[in-house]
């Protein structure tokens, strides 16, 4: 049979106010417990009002509801059908010879749509939110965090080390677009026989630049060693396993391009010869939203539709839940696996919504068809 235009519009409209009504009820949920936190960090180290803690928590709140859309959608389209089967109208939608796959379609629809709704324009719109939110943070904490020129970033601290010794990087200046610090000292320290850092020698340095194949290239330096006077050099190259990565995080550059600027970040990072791994796993999950999302509604039909049959509303419901953290688990599991190489980025980004899928498509059809 079938699905009239009309039904369908009406259909699609139950699932997008149950998506609608289950983002409200977790968004308030995310932003009170956010609030509270804020107040106790962000208020007690200042005179901030609680004007400022609001604004605080209005820009941070998309960057969290972003890890809870599939949570939303579950709970959402459950409820949608939820509501469907209490007054009757699935009940008579199944008795008119209508299959399960034609009255879900609009709400597989209206999840797709909302997953490619939230990558091109609330996912840009929430990393704007959340620059916002570090700097007014960093303003009222008195720690500034904005990176408006890249070039212009100072006190730049980092450590490495191995089994023979650390070495400690002080920097007055760096520009990380070019991956350079400037008026740079290495302090190197070696470990005596009881595992004790000892000062080894120093390094003071015009500019050091970090390269693709692991090396620091410093200019206009000066050595200077216990019990030697310092001796000067055009020129040194002195090994390292920081990478671009760990560079922009000590300059405090930790987060992510918007959508739209992923990709040239990629080529940008992988042809300066840098590990790109861990942003190409979110671009591949931004893209995977919109699957995900309709994975996570046929799930929740899955369970929605047996409570249509065999009652235990409680137990389902629970059930659905036990899902829903079960697929952010598998997710994140995923991703982890991806960023340690054990996975291509590829694969670990699109795997747990595929898998989802093809499970959540495989309940429907017993469900269906028997």
């Amino acid at each position: 049979m079938r699905l009239a235009p009309t039904l369908a519009l009406y259909v699609a409209w139950q699932f997008f106010i149950g998506i609608i009504t289950a983002f409200f009820v977790i968004t308030s949920v995310i932003m009170l417990v956010d609030f509270v936190e804020l107040s106790r960090t962000v208020g007690g180290s200042g005179d901030v009002g609680i004007g400022t803690i609001i604004t605080l928590t209005i820009l941070k709140a998309p960057q969290l509801i972003e890890q809870t859309l599939p949570f939303v959608v579950l709970f959402g389209v459950m409820s949608a059908l939820y509501k469907l089967n209490r007054n009757s109208e699935l009940i008579v939608m199944r008795a008119a010879g209508m299959s399960a796959w034609k009255f879900l379609l609009p709400g597989l629809f209206v999840a797709g749509l909302l997953g490619v709704f939230w990558t091109t324009v609330m996912n840009p719109v929430s990393i704007s939110a959340d620059e916002q939110f570090r700097n007014i943070r960093g303003g009222a904490t008195g720690q500034s965090t904005s990176l408006e020129n890249e070039s212009d970033v100072k006190n730049i601290w980092m450590r490495e080390g191995n089994s023979s010794g650390r070495t400690t990087i002080y920097a007055r200046t760096a520009d990380i677009g070019a991956r350079q610090l400037n008026d740079v000292t290495f302090y190197r320290y070696r470990y005596d026989k009881m595992k004790d850092p000892v000062f080894d020698s120093r390094y003071d340095a015009k500019s050091a630049k970090l390269l693709q194949t692991g090396y620091w290239t410093l200019t206009d330096v000066t050595e200077t060693r216990a019990g030697s006077p310092p001796q000067t050099y055009e020129s040194l190259s002195a090994p390292t396993s920081l990478g671009w990565d760990k560079l922009r995080e000590a300059a405090g550059d930790s987060t992510n391009p918007q959508f739209w600027q992923m990709r040239s970040e990629i080529k940008k990072i992988s042809v300066a010869g840098f590990s790109a791994v861990p942003l190409k796993i979110k671009f591949h999950k931004l893209l995977a939203l919109p699957l995900t999302l309709i994975a996570m509604a046929i799930i929740a039909a899955g369970v929605s539709m047996q409570m249509t049959r065999s009652g235990g509303t409680l137990r389902l419901l629970i059930m659905g839940s036990a899902l829903g953290f079960g697929v952010f688990f598998a997710n994140n599991m995923m991703t982890a696996f991806g960023e340690t190489g054990s996975l291509p980025a590829v694969l670990s980004a699109w795997a747990t919504p595929v898998f989802v899928l093809l499970i959540g498509l495989a309940r429907l059809c017993t469900i269906e068809d028997g």
